[in-house]
């Protein structure tokens, strides 16, 4: 395998700043101050900027340009590219993607860099692929022009649809001459593929899966209007497809963006209602419910024998298993949103995970709809696994259940905990849990944050014991799940869980933090204060209008912030 064949994709590699190992503010860091984790924007005049008259623009923020596909998106886009029948699992040459402190999800623009390690695994995986299609007969053919008048034109035919579609846009006339040069170049790399056409599609195929083209959804667009400059319709179907997809624009959203169609808040919307129909969007739902709800720290359940010998040893398992089913019921099913995700108690159980929330009549391993005990459970932090992921072997742990639902579902900034700081004590004879903890973090270097932040959103769940089973009783002792949490701008009493979730579920501030947190997820960023308008309008909807999630998503892809970029990006 020549290296000389690489050096015109190595160039434009280079050429669009690619191929270096970029730091995330070479990249294009978050501008401002984020709001992610509680940031301390001022939003009390309705709109954001702080000056009372609720009259802001509702802007995009400065953002990169330049977002490499995650290791996710590029086996994908190779699969829907090529029509394969599963994912080709070459990522896994590619080095792991660094996950940024302070961005919860696995697609933050700043960080995803390309080095030489990922640029080998790029490589190989391109020559692994175009062996893989060209050798199928099946998947050849489906990229073969018809025979043309000339072999010239068949070449041209070929580029042209075969790049459009992998750089996800019409090619220019230059690249269409790079990649011609390529194709014809070809035959001498491929002494074992007799059909000099055939070697032609091969070099294209490995030279166009490592272009930036390929490996970057790149937005080209430069022309400002009114302060914006609006996306081209091609670059709009690809925030649709990555956003909602996971992957590359289908053959409808292609057809749309070459007819013009994606002009219009309207017209994005309706893609909008059917993509999210499509089950690759239910995909992209669980995804990001399982990263903002920390699923992977199931796999750390592990109950402790002595106290809980009757728990499965795949309870971790089970747990991200109901986790799915219920999220996809909540989304799916019933066509709910934040709301229902907080306070639904209905759920998908196995036998033993019957056993644990004490639902008699399920029997087996299959996973069967139940009604859980509405006074005991009410939405997916009452389930096992919130519940077992933040607990001991042994014990609840309302530090790690409260700073959760603090940072994460309200948004509170909570500082790091001082160096130096003991773990807990053994309990004492009569002595709960609660108790433990409470005086535990009485010190006056931990009060600030445990009295009023943390202990109070983790001590309602005191009700529920390392493995999530509900419980009265702890050490002998009545549990205590009185608190009083910041829910919004004020601390509310509540006495248990189930008056906390409930309260969570009617608070403007939280359905605006989990706006937030898809308005991330779309951006490829932190939010910062210049996106607040529009989550602040969003969360609102999300509450007054009861809207549902998925309600929720259209609403975010026609914002103008999905729309367009900023003038001003970031370099």
């Amino acid at each position: 395998m020549a290296f000389e064949r690489w050096l015109p994709t190595l160039a434009l590699l280079t050429a669009a700043g690619c191929y270096t190992s970029v730091n995330a503010d070479e990249a294009g860091g978050t501008a401002g101050e984020t709001v992610g984790d509680g940031g301390d924007a001022d939003t009390s005049d309705g709109d954001g900027d702080g000056d009372g008259d609720g009259d802001a623009a509702e802007l995009p923020s400065p953002s990169p340009r330049y977002y490499r596909l995650t290791h996710e998106q590029w086996e994908n886009t190779v699969q829907d590219l090529f029509e394969l029948s599963a994912p080709t699992g070459h990522s896994e040459l590619f080095r792991a993607d660094p996950q940024v402190a302070g961005f919860i999800f696995d697609n933050d623009a700043t960080s995803l860099e390309i080095d030489e390690a990922l640029w080998t695994g790029y490589r190989i995986a391109a020559g692994l692929v175009a062996e893989q299609v060209t050798d199928d007969p099946d998947l050849l053919a489906k990229l073969m022009p018809p025979e043309g008048p000339s072999e010239a034109e068949r070449i041209e035919t070929f580029v042209r649809s075969f790049g459009a579609k992998a750089y996800r846009r019409p090619l220019d006339d230059q690249e269409v001459a790079t990649l011609t040069e390529l194709f014809v170049a070809a035959p001498p790399y491929y002494s074992g593929v007799s059909d000099s056409f055939v070697a032609g599609v091969r070099h294209v195929i490995e030279a166009t899966l490592q272009s930036p083209f390929f490996l970057y959804r790149i937005e080209r667009s430069e022309t400002i209007v009114d302060e914006l400059v609006p996306l081209d319709d091609y670059e709009v179907a690809a925030r649709l497809s990555y956003f909602l997809w996971n992957t590359m624009p289908d053959a409808e959203l292609f057809d749309a963006a070459a007819a013009s169609q994606l002009h219009t808040a309207a017209a994005v919307e309706a893609q909008a209602q059917r993509m999210i129909a499509d089950p690759r969007a239910g995909d992209m739902v669980v995804r990001f419910h399982q990263q903002l709800l920390e699923a992977e720290k199931f796999e750390t359940i592990s109950p402790s024998p002595n106290f809980f010998p009757d728990a499965p040893a795949d309870l971790g398992e089970l747990a991200a298993q109901e986790h799915e089913h219920f999220i996809r019921d909540i989304v799916y099913g019933g066509g709910g949103g934040l709301a229902e995700l907080l306070t639904s108690s209905e759920t998908f159980v196995n036998d033993d995970l019957a056993d644990i929330y004490g639902v008699p009549g399920v029997n087996g391993d299959e996973f069967t709809f139940v009604e859980l005990d509405p006074s005991q459970r009410k939405g997916v932090f009452t389930q096992v696994g919130f519940l077992a992921a933040n607990s001991t072997s042994v014990d609840p742990d309302p530090i790690h259940r409260g700073v959760f639902l603090a940072k994460r579902m309200s948004c509170l900034q909570i500082a790091a905990p001082p160096d130096g700081i003991p773990p807990l004590p053994p309990l004492e004879p009569d002595q709960t849990n609660r108790e433990r903890v409470a005086a535990h973090t009485s010190a006056d270097q931990c009060a600030t944050c445990h009295a009023t932040l943390i202990n109070p959103y983790g001590f309602p769940f005191e009700s529920y014991d390392a493995i999530g089973a509900w419980r009265t009783i702890d050490n002998g002792q009545p549990v205590d799940t009185t608190a009083s949490p910041f829910v919004g701008e004020q601390a509310v009493a509540v006495a248990g869980a189930l008056e906390l979730v409930e309260a969570m579920a009617a608070s403007e501030a939280i359905h605006e933090c989990y706006t937030m947190h898809w308005a991330e997820y779309a951006a490829g960023r932190n939010a910062v204060p210049d996106d607040w308008v529009m989550i602040q309008r969003l969360g609102e909807a999300s509450l007054a209008q009861q809207q549902s999630i998925q309600e929720l998503l259209v609403a975010l892809t026609t914002a103008p912030a999905f729309l367009n970029r900023a003038a001003e990006e970031l370099p």
